[in-house]
Formats: C-alpha cells, structure tokens, sequence
C-alpha cells in the first residue's frame, strides 16, 4: 500500500470520479432498521449527487453532501471540472454497504458506511473503503474516506456510553503530532522508537514499503537526476475524529493532513517526467525550474487508554492530489 500521497498524482481526479451506482447493498448487521433507514438514505443521496456532479457538471449540491476533507476534495475538482465530447463512462460501483453508528453521547452526529468501491481509486478492481458521515448544518455530509487496515477493520464501540479513560494521546494532539512525525519520516531516516514517538514503529515506519523507504528512494531517484525533492506534512483545520472502539480499548484516531512536494531543478528540467518517474505538472513552460504538489490525506491509527509508555498504532491511510503547479 503507498502511504504518501505523491504516488497518487496519476490517478484521475473526482472531476474523474463518479457515475455511482450501488448494486446489491446489504442489510448491516446493527443498529435498529430507524437508524439504518436515514444512515442508508445518506449514504444514496451521496451517491445521487455526485453522479449529478459527474454525468451533468452539477456541483449545486456540494455543500450538501460533503464536509471537512471530502468538502476540499469536491471544491478543487469543481475547479477543474469538465465534461469530454465523446465520453463514455461506466458507473462505478458500491456494494456490500454496511453502516455502523459508533457509541455516542446524545444525538448520533457520525456514522461509518462501509463497501467495496472502485470509486475513489479510481481503478478496475473494487477496494473496501470505510466513509465516514457526519451531521452538519442539519444533514448527513460526506467527511472522509480511508482505505482499509492490512488487518481489517478495527470494531467499533456500538452499545452504550462512549468510554471515558482518556486515550494515550488526545484527539487534538493526533494531528499535530502525526505531522510532525511523517515530515521525519519523509526524509528518508530510518525511523526509531524515539523519533516516532507516540506512534509504535510499525510497517509504516519500518521495512521496503514504509514511508521513510518510499522517501529515500524518490529522492535518491531525483538527486542523481540532478533534481531535489523535499515534502512535508502540515495540519488542517480540519478536527480529528476519535470513534471509540469495542471493549474499552481507546479509539481509532482519523486524522487529516496537508502534504507538499517541491521538485527544484537549477539547470531546468525539458523532459516530460522528474528522474523518480513522476510527470511534470501541465500547464508548464518549455523548462521547469520548480514544482510545488499539494495532496491531502487520511491517517488512521489505534489510540489505546493512556497509560505509561503506550503507543499509536497507525493502520490505514487516504490521498488524494488537490494542486500541481509547475514554473
């Protein structure tokens, strides 16, 4: 699984994003059928207004079904919206929906839906997905997306109270220090328990396919091209959702971040792709001295109950490329 947004770059936008269809939704297994009416009516009218944005160029209904991250994602691809001449676009598909409404304290204001969709990779095969929904203004909008965990999905608290032992590292710290974290790691240093700190150093952070390996390949790739790469994570102000887990084990954190890449070439750069691969943005001049790509991204990890020497454990992740600007 890539886990830095700037892979993502060739993937096609939401402006690319969806006839939406959903084919054989499944009854979730809780909570009451009251609950599981209005959740399932949300998550179609997500589907229904989107598919209008798609097939019509018909953004009317942006602020209606999306906030937070997914409100930023719809708000750059109605920028660049446009419909081609001869298109023909098959639906993408959502099936298997299944809805949870984690434990919460008076009025339910989030819920998690859960399918397999090919909408947000954008590519052939069905990938699971949790949505996350919350409620705001009065309706149920669309907040943000994560692929799912290596080890499958967490279980949610989904009876009773929320629990009320603080998690190790407070919902309005996940972030920030997540940044802070992620920007070490996209050095290329080999991360370690001290600099990961309060994250464990899992897949994440250690081995050929974590971020630190990711980053030090690129920019290696970039620098014997005569081309320097540097990123960064940087906070939103969006709030981090912390959704309680199943049996008093402490939350699963869903965190939003701003990722930036800058490519700089003293000598300038004719060719159609930067030495690691990725092409250059377009428009661009005849020589490009600079690239700056904006994405913006979803971390998930397991924030247990705080105690002495407890660590976050990171397990899913979403990107999405909202800018490329070259010069």
């Amino acid at each position: 699984m890539n886990r830095i947004g700037r892979v993502l770059a060739a993937a096609v936008s939401l402006a690319a994003v969806a006839s939406l269809a959903a084919t054989a939704c499944s009854a979730p297994a809780s909570p009451a059928p009251a609950h599981r009416t209005e959740e399932q009516a949300a998550v179609l009218n997500w589907l229904a207004k989107t598919n209008a944005m798609w097939t019509r160029n018909d953004f009317a209904a942006l602020d209606e079904i999306t906030t937070a991250e997914m409100r930023t994602i719809y708000l750059a691809e109605k920028q660049g919206a446009h419909l081609p001449s001869n298109a023909s676009r098959q639906p993408f598909q959502l099936t298997g929906l299944s809805i949870t409404i984690p434990c919460q304290t008076g009025r339910s204001r989030v819920f998690v839906a859960y399918g397999n969709t090919d909408v947000f990779d954008l590519g052939p095969a069905m990938q699971p997905m949790a949505m996350v929904f919350q409620r705001s203004d009065g309706r149920w909008k669309l907040a943000a997306a994560v692929n799912r965990p290596a080890r499958g999905w967490p279980a949610l608290c989904t009876e009773g109270a929320p629990p009320s032992a603080p998690p190790a590292l407070a919902a309005g710290d996940y972030a920030p220090e997540l940044a802070r974290v992620l920007t070490h790691a996209t050095t290329g240093s080999a991360e370690t328990t001290a600099t990961a700190a309060p994250f464990a150093v899992n897949d994440f952070f250690a081995g050929s396919g974590s971020i630190s390996a990711q980053a030090a390949r690129q920019a290696g790739q970039d620098r014997r091209g005569g081309v320097s790469f540097t990123q960064g994570f940087t906070t939103t102000g969006n709030p981090t959702l912390a959704l309680p887990l199943a049996g008093g084990r402490g939350f699963w954190m869903i965190g939003i971040l701003t990722q930036t890449g800058r490519y700089a070439s003293a000598a300038g750069l004719r060719a159609k792709n930067w030495p690691d691969g990725n092409q250059v943005a377009t428009p661009r001049p005849a020589v490009v001295h600079h690239e700056t790509d904006t994405f913006i991204t979803t971390y998930t990890a397991i924030d247990p109950p705080r105690s002495a020497g407890a660590t976050l454990t990171l397990d899913g992740f979403f990107g999405w490329p909202l800018s490329a600007v070259a010069s």
